[in-house]
Protein backbone atom coordinates (compact mmCIF):
# COMPACT_ATOMS: atom_id res chain seq x y z
CA UNK A 1 0.00 0.00 0.00
CA UNK A 2 2.98 2.76 0.81
CA UNK A 3 3.90 1.91 -3.07
CA UNK A 4 1.02 2.78 -4.08
CA UNK A 5 0.95 6.03 -2.44
CA UNK A 6 3.97 6.50 -3.23
CA UNK A 7 3.85 5.90 -6.76
CA UNK A 8 0.45 8.15 -6.71
CA UNK A 9 1.89 11.16 -4.99
CA UNK A 10 5.22 11.06 -7.47
CA UNK A 11 2.54 10.99 -10.57
CA UNK A 12 0.83 13.79 -8.71
CA UNK A 13 4.01 15.83 -7.58
CA UNK A 14 4.87 15.03 -11.39
CA UNK A 15 1.37 16.38 -13.45
CA UNK A 16 1.23 19.41 -11.33
CA UNK A 17 5.05 20.25 -12.65
CA UNK A 18 3.72 19.62 -15.62
CA UNK A 19 1.38 21.36 -15.51
CA UNK A 20 2.61 24.24 -14.54
CA UNK A 21 3.12 27.56 -17.04
CA UNK A 22 6.44 27.68 -18.74
CA UNK A 23 9.88 26.96 -17.84
CA UNK A 24 12.19 29.48 -16.60
CA UNK A 25 16.13 28.37 -16.75
CA UNK A 26 18.61 28.75 -13.58
CA UNK A 27 21.92 27.39 -12.85
CA UNK A 28 21.19 25.57 -16.64
CA UNK A 29 18.17 23.54 -14.75
CA UNK A 30 14.21 24.67 -15.47
CA UNK A 31 11.84 25.93 -12.65
CA UNK A 32 8.07 25.97 -13.26
CA UNK A 33 6.12 28.63 -12.12
CA UNK A 34 2.52 27.72 -10.83
CA UNK A 35 -0.05 28.03 -13.27
CA UNK A 36 -2.96 26.02 -14.38
CA UNK A 37 -3.04 23.47 -16.43
CA UNK A 38 -5.40 22.35 -19.61
CA UNK A 39 -4.33 19.20 -20.93
CA UNK A 40 -5.32 20.02 -24.28
CA UNK A 41 -3.17 22.93 -24.20
CA UNK A 42 -0.33 21.40 -23.27
CA UNK A 43 3.72 22.97 -23.39
CA UNK A 44 6.74 20.97 -23.86
CA UNK A 45 9.13 21.54 -20.53
CA UNK A 46 12.52 21.96 -21.57
CA UNK A 47 12.35 18.71 -22.55
CA UNK A 48 16.33 18.50 -24.71
CA UNK A 49 17.88 18.87 -21.08
CA UNK A 50 16.20 17.53 -18.45
CA UNK A 51 16.02 14.06 -17.58
CA UNK A 52 15.97 13.94 -14.28
CA UNK A 53 18.39 12.25 -11.40
CA UNK A 54 18.32 8.78 -11.82
CA UNK A 55 19.50 5.52 -13.88
CA UNK A 56 18.01 6.35 -17.27
CA UNK A 57 20.20 8.56 -19.49
CA UNK A 58 18.52 7.77 -23.01
CA UNK A 59 15.47 6.12 -23.82
CA UNK A 60 14.61 5.74 -27.18
CA UNK A 61 10.91 5.11 -27.89
CA UNK A 62 9.53 3.07 -30.51
CA UNK A 63 5.29 2.86 -31.76
CA UNK A 64 3.22 1.86 -28.92
CA UNK A 65 4.24 -1.86 -27.21
CA UNK A 66 0.19 -3.11 -26.34
CA UNK A 67 1.56 -5.59 -24.08
CA UNK A 68 3.30 -3.18 -22.18
CA UNK A 69 0.16 -0.75 -22.46
CA UNK A 70 -1.65 -3.76 -20.69
CA UNK A 71 0.92 -3.98 -17.83
CA UNK A 72 0.98 -0.17 -17.53
CA UNK A 73 -2.58 0.08 -17.22
CA UNK A 74 -2.83 -2.76 -14.49
CA UNK A 75 -0.04 -1.10 -12.22
CA UNK A 76 -1.47 2.17 -12.81
CA UNK A 77 -4.89 0.96 -11.41
CA UNK A 78 -2.94 -0.66 -8.34
CA UNK A 79 -0.52 1.98 -7.29
CA UNK A 80 -1.24 5.13 -9.04
CA UNK A 81 -5.46 5.46 -9.82
CA UNK A 82 -6.57 6.49 -6.05
CA UNK A 83 -4.60 9.63 -6.09
CA UNK A 84 -4.61 9.85 -9.59
CA UNK A 85 -7.28 10.10 -13.26
CA UNK A 86 -6.18 10.70 -16.26
CA UNK A 87 -8.93 13.61 -16.66
CA UNK A 88 -9.87 14.66 -13.62
CA UNK A 89 -7.44 16.06 -10.50
CA UNK A 90 -8.19 13.83 -7.56
CA UNK A 91 -5.48 14.07 -4.80
CA UNK A 92 -3.21 14.65 -7.43
CA UNK A 93 -3.13 15.92 -10.63
CA UNK A 94 -4.33 14.33 -14.08
CA UNK A 95 -1.86 12.21 -16.12
CA UNK A 96 -3.53 12.33 -19.43
CA UNK A 97 -0.63 14.92 -20.84
CA UNK A 98 2.42 13.96 -18.95
CA UNK A 99 3.79 12.64 -21.49
CA UNK A 100 3.89 15.54 -23.70
CA UNK A 101 5.47 17.91 -20.94
CA UNK A 102 8.21 16.00 -19.28
CA UNK A 103 11.00 13.58 -21.39
CA UNK A 104 10.35 10.01 -20.85
CA UNK A 105 13.78 9.69 -19.55
CA UNK A 106 12.48 12.25 -16.42
CA UNK A 107 9.76 10.31 -15.89
CA UNK A 108 11.44 7.05 -15.65
CA UNK A 109 14.20 8.50 -13.61
CA UNK A 110 11.21 9.82 -10.99
CA UNK A 111 9.47 6.51 -11.01
CA UNK A 112 12.55 4.33 -10.27
CA UNK A 113 14.46 7.22 -7.89
CA UNK A 114 11.32 8.82 -6.21
CA UNK A 115 12.65 9.92 -2.76
CA UNK A 116 16.05 11.20 -4.32
CA UNK A 117 14.36 13.50 -6.84
CA UNK A 118 11.90 14.92 -4.86
CA UNK A 119 15.24 15.72 -2.18
CA UNK A 120 17.68 17.36 -5.46
CA UNK A 121 15.64 18.01 -8.41
CA UNK A 122 14.46 21.58 -8.63
CA UNK A 123 10.83 20.62 -10.00
CA UNK A 124 10.34 18.17 -7.60
CA UNK A 125 11.49 20.31 -4.65
CA UNK A 126 9.48 22.64 -5.48
CA UNK A 127 6.12 20.40 -5.76
CA UNK A 128 6.76 18.73 -2.55
CA UNK A 129 6.91 22.70 -1.17
CA UNK A 130 3.64 23.23 -2.59
CA UNK A 131 1.83 20.02 -1.77
CA UNK A 132 4.03 19.95 2.26
CA UNK A 133 3.88 15.84 1.20
CA UNK A 134 6.35 13.54 -0.38
CA UNK A 135 5.24 10.76 -2.47
CA UNK A 136 6.26 7.35 -1.12
CA UNK A 137 9.16 5.40 -2.86
CA UNK A 138 6.88 2.51 -4.49
CA UNK A 139 9.70 0.30 -5.54
CA UNK A 140 9.85 -0.12 -9.12
CA UNK A 141 10.92 -2.10 -11.33
CA UNK A 142 12.73 -0.73 -14.18
CA UNK A 143 9.96 -2.66 -16.06
CA UNK A 144 7.10 -1.70 -13.98
CA UNK A 145 8.09 2.05 -14.70
CA UNK A 146 8.34 1.20 -18.45
CA UNK A 147 4.76 0.08 -18.45
CA UNK A 148 3.23 2.66 -16.72
CA UNK A 149 5.12 4.78 -18.62
CA UNK A 150 4.26 3.05 -21.88
CA UNK A 151 0.81 3.68 -20.76
CA UNK A 152 0.87 7.13 -19.97
CA UNK A 153 2.15 7.46 -23.68
CA UNK A 154 -0.83 5.45 -24.81
CA UNK A 155 -3.75 7.71 -23.44
CA UNK A 156 -2.08 11.03 -24.19
CA UNK A 157 -4.43 13.35 -26.24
Amino acid sequence: MKIFYTLLLAFIILSISLNIGEAMESNKTSLIRANSIDSTNVKKVNQKKEIGIGPIKKLKLGSLDEKLVNEGKSIFNDKCSACHSLDVEVEGPALRAITKKLRPEYIMNYLLNTTDMQRRDPLMQKLVGEYKVMMPDQQLTRDDARAILEYLRSVEK
